[in-house]
């Protein structure tokens, strides 16, 4: 039997309430403010994906720094719950354009229609972008993101080559397929690849893994058909790899249930029918051996300097092409807990800078821009209280993140995109595409 929700609300990362609905009216007040209080009293980091609390069944998500939260006294479905919630904020995305707080909040209206719709007395009704498009009639405002982010670039092997502002995605699908006004038809995807890495303080992989997925958005007219061709020497499974693992050899993939592969094992294309909304196209994992370096080396060396302070000296290469960067690159280094305070010595340039979280003993490091194949050091002089046997092993491990645009490790790449439109009708559609590696946990030892 499929039990009910009591509530959902979504909160900010402060613990603002941004959206609220009361279904049921059989648990307490104030469980906006429980919920937040117990992720931010929770041990160690965040608590799990659902927690109970005087018989309050909390169960949530986090999407871009946003809460998406239910409650319930019943025995539900954890699993089911969470898709839920994954599908709620999947359409507050479509609807919105793009998902974050002041989109919730100039759009609150739109929200509360989605909610009405998707949840009736707590029981889920519907969750599909284009089931839902006849039902929401409140048109969305748009929300200014002005934020740094990769660029979207016209398909290779187009006539005219182009560049947009990645947020020209940000679009709602409640405008209609041909975009904003109708009068512009454009097909945005995206290749994605999450990077797991451990290197040994010999400097030797110890792990290497990618998740990747291939995410599209479409505003195009009618229902057409589109082809997407992806690299040839993608093998599934690396025992078949000819070569010996040379190509693009994943160890899985899966593919949205509106792919059709009748063509995927002869030559690698894709046909598909999109639904409205964004949807992932494929996603795929493979691990060990890959077609270009590891993004990033580091050399780290610590120093004792006196009786009361060491020297830690990290010196980051970024691997990719001299033509490409990489951005928003985060250094967090442990330090051991008797430090008092910490100095710093810099190589010019790059929009660096360095903050000395004393509470946590963490020093962090960010770099703005790092162009590829290129090396910047830091210098970071700690003062300690005190220095004992094992102060030096409480140092590390050093772990990076960092975003690479138009640049993918595994060799993955688009050959061609092309739109078939099945009522005869002729336009020409705009195609766009992005890659990006982005750091899901890279890890150095000391």
């Amino acid at each position: 039997m499929l039990r009910m929700l009591s509530q959902f609300f979504i909160l900010s990362t402060r613990g603002d309430t941004i959206a609220f609905r009361e279904y049921r009216g059989d648990v307490v007040k104030g469980t906006a403010e429980i919920f937040y209080r117990k992720i931010k009293t929770w041990p160690g980091s965040l608590p799990p994906p659902i927690f109970n609390v005087e018989g309050i069944h909390f169960i949530y998500i986090r999407r871009n720094g946003l809460y998406f939260v239910c409650t319930t006294k019943f025995n539900v479905s954890p699993t089911f719950v969470v898709e839920l919630l994954t599908r709620i904020s999947s359409l507050c995305k479509d609807y919105c354009g793009v998902l974050n707080e002041e989109a919730i909040r100039l759009n609150f209206v739109l929200v509360y229609e989605l909610l009405d719709e998707v949840l009736d007395f707590g029981y889920p009704q519907v969750t599909s972008t284009e089931a839902l498009k006849a039902c929401v009639l409140h048109k969305p405002l748009e929300v200014s993101t002005d934020v740094a982010s990769p660029k979207l670039s016209g398909l290779v092997g187009s006539r005219e080559q182009k560049t947009l502002p990645s947020s020209a995605a940000n679009k709602s699908v409640a405008f209609g397929s041909g975009g904003k006004g109708g009068d512009k038809h454009e097909l945005f995807v995206d290749l994605l690849e999450r990077m797991t890495v451990l290197i040994s303080a010999n400097g030797s992989v110890l792990r290497a893994d990618i998740d990747g997925a291939v995410q599209m958005k479409s505003f195009l007219t009618g229902s057409p058909e589109i082809r997407l061709g992806l690299s040839e020497d993608i093998t599934i499974g690396k025992s078949t790899a000819p070569g010996g693992g040379i190509g693009v050899p994943l160890d899985d993939c899966n593919f949205h249930q509106c792919v059709r592969m009748e063509e995927f094992e002869k030559d690698r294309t894709l046909a598909i029918t999109p639904p409205d909304g964004e949807f992932t196209v494929m996603r795929y994992r493979l691990a060990g051996d890959f077609r270009h370096k590891l993004p990033f080396q580091m050399l780290v060396m610590v120093e004792d300097k006196d009786a009361k302070s060491l020297e830690v000296v990290l010196k980051l290469r970024c691997d990719v092409p001299p033509e490409q960067h990489a951005t928003n690159v985060l250094v967090r280094l442990p330090l051991p807990k008797a430090t008092t305070s910490v100095s710093h010595n810099l190589d010019a340039g790059h929009g660096q800078a360095t903050e000395f979280k004393s509470a946590d003993k963490v020093q962090i490091w960010k770099l703005r821009r790092f162009p590829g194949s290129s090396e910047q050091s830091a210098r970071f002089r700690l003062n300690l209280s005190e220095k004992g046997r094992t102060t030096r092993k409480e140092i590390g491990p050093v772990s990076l993140e960092f975003e690479v645009p138009m640049f993918l490790c595994s060799g993955m790449s688009i050959r061609y995109l092309r739109v078939i439109e099945r009522s005869g009708r002729s336009y020409t559609p705009f195609r766009w595409v992005r890659y990006i590696t982005h750091s899901d946990s890279y890890v150095f030892r000391i």
